[in-house]
């Protein structure tokens, strides 16, 4: 039936065509002409190119691409088993793709269309592009443990590639460290201080570059450091200060007549410059000292180890009043002659 109609349209333009002398084909060759018409429109469709990505959310991906001159319209598709599945038309060059499973790796490729006789003639498909949607965001963090110069934290598992952890550092938060567990271990802090930390989870696209995708950071937590059961550096450095100012204090002679101290020809206007200059300036190898006193690096009472070394002040000043005593500690890692092990050696200078 549909052969007979078409016969009887080409009878109908060969009777038209007749008359202009023009070649006429024959009734079973219209149709070809028309298709090979159709391939010819299909042929001057143009392939999709600069097909790109914008995540917009845990479940939506909108698609980008540049224009396809004369084309009527664009088909979106994307992979899924392994085949390619329309997702829709649009006449513009973006599409968004909405409801996706968040942190999931997803492939599209699109292809342009010509509208010819009332059916939709394709170009080629554009190169494929993988990308991917957001994590949702973390949730469940917490301080697990904590050490005197480390805290653990832990979270809930969602999916995701990794996990980015980030520490509040002098009012900036920055990203120190990742990993595909549960849990993080930040190291090398130190004792008895306030910490804070957030984290949120990465997903990363088959381009396995820097096309990382990130949900919403999680809530934040406060740790504080346990105070160390063994003197620290910064115990010692606190501890030099308060001896030296103890020292001043001590110097009675000093405070009265510190103008005539004064070797170097230099006039100082207040005593302050002058104790200031002592403590820049001695060293053990330019002062005299009396004794070396050892503190071992697994010492752990700090308070003790100041009271026995004001002690030591006392008693210096009641042997020699007029005099001020630099306080002057060094690290010995490796020990001295009169010790064998990691200490501070500890002089009294004047």
């Amino acid at each position: 039936m549909k052969n007979g109609m078409k016969k009887t349209a080409a009878v109908v333009m060969a009777a038209m065509l007749m008359g202009t002398g023009a070649v006429v084909p024959a009734a079973e060759d219209m149709w070809i002409f028309s298709q090979t018409a159709i391939i010819a429109e299909a042929a001057s469709v143009g392939k999709v190119t600069g097909l790109k990505s914008k995540t917009l959310s845990n479940s939506e991906i909108q698609l980008k691409w540049s224009k396809v001159k004369g084309a009527s319209g664009y088909t979106v598709y994307m992979r899924k088993n392994g085949k390619y599945n329309k997702l829709g038309d649009c006449k513009g060059t973006s599409y968004t793709v909405k409801k996706l499973p968040n942190a999931t790796r997803e492939n599209f490729k699109v292809r342009a269309y010509k509208t010819v006789k009332g059916k939709k003639v394709y170009g080629e498909y554009s190169a494929n592009w993988n990308t991917a949607t957001n994590p949702q965001a973390c949730k469940g963090l917490k301080v697990s443990s904590v050490g005197t110069d480390s805290v653990k934290l832990s979270w809930t598992k969602i999916g995701c590639t990794n996990y980015r952890i980030y520490q509040n550092i002098k009012g900036e938060w920055k990203e120190i460290g990742k990993t595909t567990g549960t849990s993080y271990t930040v190291k090398k802090l130190a004792p008895a201080t306030k910490y804070q930390f957030k984290i949120r989870a990465c997903k990363q696209d088959d381009k396995k570059t820097s096309n990382n995708h990130y949900g919403k950071y999680s809530g934040i937590v406060t740790a504080t450091t346990k105070k160390s059961d063994k003197i620290t550096q910064a115990d010692i450095d606190a501890m030099k200060k308060e001896l030296q100012e103890y020292s001043n204090s001590k110097a009675d002679f000093i405070r009265e007549n510190y103008t005539e101290f004064d070797g170097y020809g230099t006039e100082y206007n207040t005593v302050d410059e002058f104790f200031e200059r002592c403590v820049r300036n001695y060293t053990p190898d330019n002062s005299s000292y009396s004794s070396v006193y050892i503190i071992p690096t697994d010492e752990t009472d700090i308070e003790e180890v100041k009271k026995q070394l004001k002690n030591k002040i006392d008693y210096g000043y009641r042997r020699n009043e007029d005099v001020n005593f630099v306080v002057y500690i060094d690290n010995c890692p490796n020990g001295l002659d009169i010790y064998n092990g990691s200490c501070w050696a500890v002089y009294l200078l004047y």
